[in-house]
């Protein structure tokens, strides 16, 4: 139960950071439950940042992706920027326990 988030930009914002395509159309409308998760293209969180240039620093393009709704990175790039994002308060331990319970609670199914 994954969505996939890619290179592309729609109407100038990259679409791993998208909240209208992540939250408001997939999770909102199309009802995509809080026990499916969204994953990046590979590359396409660095993509936000560059070649993209949406956010000024590496840091802001993983902050963005996050809070945007995409839960996990198909590469490095979220993992190694941020630590550095909550550091300066970009993202908090919310937002980072809400992309790992999405990933986790695709993996717990309860059999009655």
């Amino acid at each position: 139960p994954i969505f996939m988030c890619s290179y592309n930009a729609v109407n100038g914002i990259p679409s791993c950071a998208n909240k209208f395509l992540l939250q408001d159309v997939l999770r909102d409308y199309w009802g995509f439950a809080d026990d499916r998760w969204v994953t990046s293209d590979c590359d396409a969180v660095s993509n936000i940042y560059s070649p993209h240039n949406y956010t000024n620093d590496p840091a802001q393009a993983a902050a963005d992706a996050l809070l945007a709704g995409t839960d996990i990175d198909c590469g490095t790039f979220s993992s190694t920027y941020l630590p550095d994002a909550l550091q300066r308060g970009l993202v908090n331990t919310t937002d980072l326990r809400r992309a790992a319970t999405r990933q986790y609670a695709s993996l717990v199914r309860c059999v009655v």
